[in-house]
């Protein structure tokens, strides 16, 4: 057998677990404020717990089995899918104007950080659902840097590839992370810091403390999804401001940025993914907040606040709303089309292309516009100084192709199953670049996924997973190749 099934479900197995006890979490909060939803997380424990022990068992079949990348790319992309499927069940069973279909759909979103709603009213709902979006972006934003540590402690490899998997740049030459174990506990660290902060932040802005730790979650994982229908809109400047900081920050990568925090803080702005995002993030700003000066007559700091949070939460992915800025001006929603798939920078919560791609097909750009003046020079692509490798190049170029045919199919088939074709397109791009927001006439950042049918829903779920898991590791999923020796 070219792939040990057994092994897949060895590392599965405690994966739903952990899941199971999760989930008590939601359940133990419904119980004390005496809210709804108990029961309904009560049966998802039992089924993640029951399907984790049922898969721990076959597990021991495996034995000793080495695990090798073709299990680890199964086991992550099985995995996003039953964590998806399984998180689902409470907002089903809560929710009744919501299918399936539709709660797939919003535990898909919040898993893969999109922030895109299949739900109505959010201000009437269950605190404790909401409360559950909020952790699922958290455990989403993560993604598999401690899971890997927790199902792995034996595979050091397998470890590192599951990052790679979740995360191409990987940042290996700093020695303050000489394992993966410290490297996973760093980044863990980094990331509750940086909620507790946030929370703090938004509470000096205003908010409520269920309200704050609740959108600091949404903040710091890119994930964008709000306890509440108006968003960002109605809060303060201080909490808009705040936002951007943590938006900004959550989209750079975390093993830069503790490297700066443990050595040289300006080691972060030394980075060339890091300080091309930046630049381009404020030319950007610059750009729509012109436009709203001077053509939506805005006032120079609303302008500058509204555009600045609007583009740093479509490059970070966290697709948070303030405002909709499809009524702007064209020129305005010309400049949102151009964010739409980028994302921020590799290593980070954030989805999209991701900036380190970016940064490498510019390199090879150049390379081959100097190389056709002078063609007998020898010079290579570069990142942060480093000529950039073959087989990174080819990986990169097949990510860009898949992407490509991935969002072009995507497209057409929502288009046939009865949406138009920019709505298509755009909600297309924006879960296969886990943003959030689609820039069409029914799906605008002002509203939300509630209406569509439950073929769409399945479709766009399909489609933030692909995205988050950046598309190759599922691809070979669905094909033969990985199931051939």
């Amino acid at each position: 057998m070219v792939i040990n099934l057994y092994a897949v479900s060895k590392l599965l197995g405690p994966s739903l677990i952990g899941m199971a006890f999760i989930g008590l979490i939601p359940t133990v909060y419904a119980l004390f404020t005496n809210t709804e939803g108990a029961s309904s997380f009560v049966v998802m424990i039992v089924i993640a717990f029951s399907a984790g022990k049922i898969l721990s068992w076959l597990g021991k079949k495996s034995g000793q089995y080495v695990v090798t990348i073709r299990e680890l790319f199964l086991f992550t992309a099985s995995l996003w899918v039953a964590l998806t499927l399984i998180s689902a069940i409470p907002i089903y069973v809560l929710l009744p104007d919501v299918d399936y279909a539709g709660a797939i759909f919003e535990s898909a979103s919040a898993l893969s950080t999109t922030g895109a709603t299949a739900i109505n009213h959010l201000d009437d709902r269950p605190t404790a659902i909401l409360l559950w979006r909020s952790m699922l972006q958290l455990m989403g934003g993560l993604g598999f840097v401690v899971i890997a540590v927790a199902v792995l402690p034996q595979v050091a490899m397998g470890g590192m590839n599951i990052f790679k998997t979740e995360s191409t740049y990987f940042e290996n030459r700093d020695k303050f992370t000489p394992h993966m174990k410290t490297m996973s506990l760093a980044i863990l660290g980094w990331y509750l810091v940086t909620l507790v902060l946030c929370t703090i932040a938004f509470m000096i802005g205003g908010l409520d403390f269920f309200m704050a730790i609740n959108t600091a979650a949404s903040t710091i994982s890119t994930g964008g999804m709000m306890p509440t229908d108006a968003s960002m809109n109605g809060k303060s400047s201080f909490v808009h401001y705040s936002a951007i900081v943590f938006m900004f920050l959550s989209s750079c990568p975390f093993t830069v940025i503790i490297a700066g925090i443990s050595g040289n803080i300006f080691k972060l702005f030394r980075d060339q993914q890091v300080r091309y995002y930046f630049l381009f993030t404020l030319f950007m700003s610059f750009m729509v907040t012109a436009t709203l000066y001077f053509k939506n007559e805005y006032d120079l700091e609303r302008a500058f606040r509204v555009a600045t949070f609007n583009v740093v939460s479509v490059l970070s992915t966290s697709g948070f709303a303030l405002e909709d800025f499809t009524l702007w001006n064209p020129i305005a929603t010309l400049l949102f089309l151009i964010l739409l798939p980028l994302g921020g920078c590799s290593g980070s919560t954030s989805g999209g292309i991701k900036m380190f791609r970016l940064c490498v097909f510019a390199s090879l750009f150049r390379t081959q516009m100097i190389k056709s003046i002078h063609p007998h020079r020898v010079i290579y692509p570069r990142f942060n100084g480093h000529p950039i490798d073959a087989a990174t190049i080819h990986s990169i170029m097949t990510f860009f192709a898949a992407y490509i045919v991935c969002a072009l199919i995507s497209s057409l088939t929502a288009t046939a199953l009865g949406l138009n074709i920019t709505d298509a397109i755009t909600a297309t791009i924006t879960c296969l670049s886990n943003v959030g927001p689609a820039m069409g006439p029914q799906l605008s950042p002002s509203d939300n996924f509630a209406d569509l049918d439950g073929s769409l829903h399945i479709l766009f779920a399909f489609d933030m997973i692909l995205g988050r898991l950046e598309i190759i590791p599922v691809l070979l999923c669905l094909t033969r190749i990985i199931w051939r020796a």
